[in-house]
């Protein structure tokens, strides 16, 4: 539900400039993830806030799931020095200043959704001073890497970040966030082929036998920006069969309904096993459902509005 208003806010600051009677002319880019909600969710609440995400082209969803997952997980002491030593606690100082209420994990819930709203508005108080945007913001604290302009480069820098886990001895994993659209991009097959290579079991030395500690998690809105993947774009008509191609294992491919947040927790709790035993990579297509467009010019010239009222009834928030 919070996922859901947040980019509620921007959709209608974006189309009118205005929201609940509060005008702001909102410039920068809004790919929303409305419909997408219970991937995030269901993800988010089967890591721990050392496993690192890094986002899909809609990230403001995992982003805000991430970072409330991570609230809940922190012990407080914890949580009270990420806020006061982010930027001095200048962020906090705004929040207790101007968004008074109960303290405790309300504070830091408005910490998280006041420094995404702030950065995406460009402002200094926002995660990263104003200067990531929408696209590129993030708060290792949490966990959250950013998002990347370029189709399915998650899949590239998440696959660098387990390799990092590796050969730190780090704990933890690390989620590429990419849409079905990206598996008609090279880097994202090389991630998959990298994470996977035979050498990490036959050839490493004991202390670092294994695939890496990634998960490609796909969010299967069965759309490429305007293109139709199953059909159209793309030659496979599960993208979870994508996996036979990578290993013998098919990197433990699993084709998950991401309307339902418990099915993909479930999914993700086994998936994040397997790869903290070293068994990793693994791969989930997680289908899902965006009823927004791919951006707010987007006017859905591609779909039919039969097809946008089906999906209406498998809504998350319903």
């Amino acid at each position: 539900m919070i996922i859901r208003e947040f980019e509620t806010i921007l959709a209608s600051l974006k189309a009118k400039g205005a929201y609940c009677g509060i005008e702001f002319n909102y410039k920068g880019p809004a790919h929303l993830s409305i419909g997408q909600e219970a991937a995030a969710v269901g993800a988010a609440a089967s890591l721990e806030p050392h496993d690192h995400i890094f986002g899909s082209h809609r990230s403001h969803g995992e982003f805000i799931a991430k970072g409330l997952s991570a609230i809940r997980k922190l012990p407080d002491d914890a949580m009270r020095l990420i806020m006061e030593s982010h930027e001095r606690g200048a962020l906090l100082r705004t929040v207790e200043t101007s968004l008074q209420g109960p303290k405790g994990i309300e504070t830091a819930e408005n910490f998280l959704l006041l420094g995404l709203l702030a950065e995406i508005f460009m402002r200094s108080t926002g995660f990263n001073r104003g200067m990531g945007g929408s696209m590129h913001a993030f708060f290792p604290p949490f966990g959250t890497y950013p998002n990347n302009a370029i189709v399915g480069a998650s899949a590239g820098i998440a696959t660098g970040a387990a390799l990092r886990k590796k050969l730190a001895g780090a704990s933890g994993i690390t989620v590429a966030n990419a849409g079905d659209g990206s598996t008609g991009c090279g880097p994202v097959w090389e991630a998959m082929n990298f994470a996977a290579m035979a050498q990490f079991d036959t050839l490493w030395a004991d202390a670092f036998k294994g695939g890496l500690p990634v998960l490609f998690f796909f969010n299967n809105n069965f759309y490429a920006m305007g293109g139709q993947t199953i059909g159209e774009t793309m030659g496979w008509d599960r993208l979870s069969r994508i996996g036979l191609a990578v290993n013998q294992q098919a990197i433990h491919a699993e084709t998950v309904d991401g309307t339902n947040p418990l099915a993909v927790a479930d999914a993700v709790a086994r998936k994040r096993e397997l790869l903290v035993q070293g068994r990793g990579p693994a791969l989930l297509d997680v289908e899902c459902y965006r009823s927004s467009g791919h951006s707010t010019t987007d006017i859905n010239s591609y779909r039919t509005k039969d097809e946008m009222q089906a999906w209406e009834q498998h809504d998350p928030i319903i």
